[in-house]
């Protein structure tokens, strides 16, 4: 079935909207109408919804053939009142008429609301073409992103222009419905990425940032049905990156599934202003990444791939993602928790080595996991780095079943136990944690992990406990090891000014704000939820004795930019080599290991 109309699901609503009796009214070009501005009128709903009326406008926008299944008119002359729409909607189903963009045409048809769209027709009776009366050029509404979200039902069914460049912000139905998000400034970026997360007596500023965050959004859509082919607007690098550019798009305005969107706009051209880059140059005595690999199960089924053919494009593309990081040391999340058969990591490291040619990586054996579905790991090069000592688990109930009694549900469990090994590297010492904290979603949340309203969504008290016992840990990590640099890692689930990273930052040194571009995920849902945005989960700090060693900090952008069906879930879809691989970009830190006391 057609996603944008759905017609059958609205027949009998239809007919239940009908009068006793239709009279189709006759008439040519000239004789009494009634105007769109009335039909529409001022409020959501159609003050004219059941009745049988005769309209006249110019086609503006003719979307009979991509499968939208009419046109859009616009008045000659409208009411001068801006809280009515001079646009309609003309809904022939599959009877093509023979009209054209810049016909003037008397319509007559029964109008009535389709999921909050006011529209002529459908049902019982096809709105008919009575007269053909001319030809009228007709211009666009030129406005801005910021205008158009003001009151966006009184430009419905209207065609408009938006003003200037506008930047793709969001790709995530890009292939399923051909839809692309667009802001004004810029990629959208997350409220708690730039103010702490608060109410709006406590941080205004956050909230603003957050409201104009959707007063410059607009949707976009290129396809009237579900999983176009081709994808539409991707550019000559076959894929349409978060940045990426468009310039003044126009169509006509309709309302369906809940947004406003711009039809007909298929034939926007997007430039490339985010090009894919090859991994950053880091270099040091040692480099550690941080990586979420979006659920690496071997177990087909579960959380990861469904089919071999999945499991082998996600494993070529974590490979070769992991390979072109160049790093000594990795700190995977999101691996499947196979405990104590290991499957998925020894496939991955594995496949690490048949595509090095030779037996170069190796993983950590030996921590306690509990229940959870997904685990921490760390792998590394075995002939770049050697582990000291065992390794260790952070077992607390930060993490672990709060439940009384416990439970052995594994959907109960908090979260991943953070781990941690020591390394040592050409006489120095180097402890790396691998984090991975209770995700933002508000499953099984109660009492103060439940969204509080402040930007921080579910389970953000929780993700505060974990990070507190985290810092409880770190002593008896540096007494593991005998060395105090420690350089703790991981996804966070914490955005830059969000509680968890700034209670970490009390003891340790943030590095994430030493890379250029720090932003690691995108979460965009429309005019569901006002934090969206492009923002930074993916951290790094590290101790007082470390910090002063840090060379280069850099985000690899290879994910969150990305749209996600170039992933490993349709092995005919993919991009090439290491990019979206994963949800999650990688972070790479380098250490420059001060030897002056030698």
């Amino acid at each position: 079935m057609k996603r944008t109309l759905a017609f059958a699901a609205t027949l009998a609503m239809t007919f239940s909207l009908l009068p006793a009796s239709i009279a189709v009214a006759d008439g040519a070009c000239g004789d009494p109408f009634t105007r769109i501005h009335d039909i529409q009128g001022s409020d959501a709903a159609s003050p004219e919804v059941g009745n049988l009326v005769t309209t006249e406008g110019v086609v503006t926008v003719d979307v009979q053939d991509p499968g939208y299944f009419g046109f859009f008119l616009r008045s000659l002359n409208g009411d001068g009142d801006p809280a009515t729409s001079e646009g309609l909607f003309v809904n022939v189903s599959v009877f093509d008429q023979d009209v054209a963009v810049g016909d003037h045409v008397r319509v007559t048809g029964t109008v009535y609301e389709n999921f909050g769209q006011t529209q002529l027709g459908l049902f019982p009776d096809v709105p008919t073409i009575d007269d053909v009366c001319g030809t009228a050029r007709v211009k666009p509404l030129r406005l801005t992103t910021r205008e158009f979200n003001a009151n966006p039902e009184q430009y419905e069914g209207m065609f408009v222009q938006y003003k200037g460049s506008l930047f793709v912000t969001d790709t995530f139905n890009l292939h399923r419905f051909g839809e692309v998000w667009l802001g004004d400034d810029g990629v959208i970026v997350q409220p708690t990425d730039v103010f702490p997360g608060g109410s709006e007596a406590e941080v205004p500023e956050l909230h603003a940032f957050a409201a104009d965050n959707m007063a410059q959004s607009v949707l976009i859509d290129g396809s009237a049905g579900t999983n176009p082919d081709p994808v539409p607007f991707l550019t000559d690098e076959g894929t349409l990156r978060l940045g990426d550019r468009t310039g003044n798009p126009e169509g006509a305005i309709q309302f369906s599934f809940g947004n406003y969107r711009m039809v007909n706009s298929e034939n926007a051209e997007f430039r490339t202003r985010n090009k894919r880059r090859d991994a950053p140059n880091v270099k040091g005595d040692v480099v550690v990444a941080s990586f979420n690999v979006l659920n690496y199960w071997t177990t087909l089924g579960g959380r990861g791939a469904s089919t071999d053919e999945q499991l082998a494009a996600q494993t070529d593309k974590l490979v070769a993602a992991i390979r072109e990081m160049d790093a000594d040391i990795v700190g995977l999340q999101e691996i499947e928790n196979d405990h104590p058969a290991d499957v998925p990591i020894i496939t991955l490291v594995e496949a690490l080595n048949a595509a090095e040619g030779a037996d170069v990586w190796s993983r950590i054996d030996g921590f306690e996991q509990n229940v959870y579905p997904i685990v921490n790991e760390i792998i590394y090069r075995h002939d770049d780095v050697t582990p000291v000592g065992d390794a260790m688990t952070l077992i607390d109930d930060a993490f672990d079943d709060f439940r009384s009694p416990p439970s052995t549900d594994p959907d109960d469990q908090l979260g991943r136990r953070p781990v941690a090994q020591a390394f040592e590297i050409d006489g120095e010492v180097l402890t790396v944690v691998v984090n991975h904290f209770k995700s933002k979603s508000t499953t099984g949340a109660t009492g103060p992990d439940l969204d509080q309203g402040d930007g921080q969504s579910g389970h953000n008290a929780r993700r505060v406990q974990q990070a507190q016992a985290v810092l409880d840990w770190l002593p008896s990590v540096v007494a593991a090891s005998g060395d105090p640099d420690v350089l703790v890692v991981g996804d966070f689930n914490a955005y830059l000014e969000e509680d968890p990273i700034r209670l970490l930052e009390t003891e340790l040194e943030n590095l994430t704000d030493k890379a250029r571009d720090p932003y690691s995920f995108n979460f965009f849902a429309g005019f569901a939820a006002p934090f969206i945005g492009r923002g930074t989960l993916d951290h790094a700090f590290a101790t007082d004795s470390l910090e002063d060693q840090v060379g280069r900090v850099a985000f690899w952008h290879i994910n969150a930019d990305e749209p996600r069906f170039l992933d490993w879930f349709d092995p005919t879809m993919l991009a090439p080599g290491p990019y979206r691989s994963s949800d999650h970009d990688p972070l790479l830190v380098a250490i420059k290991f001060d030897r002056d006391d030698r």
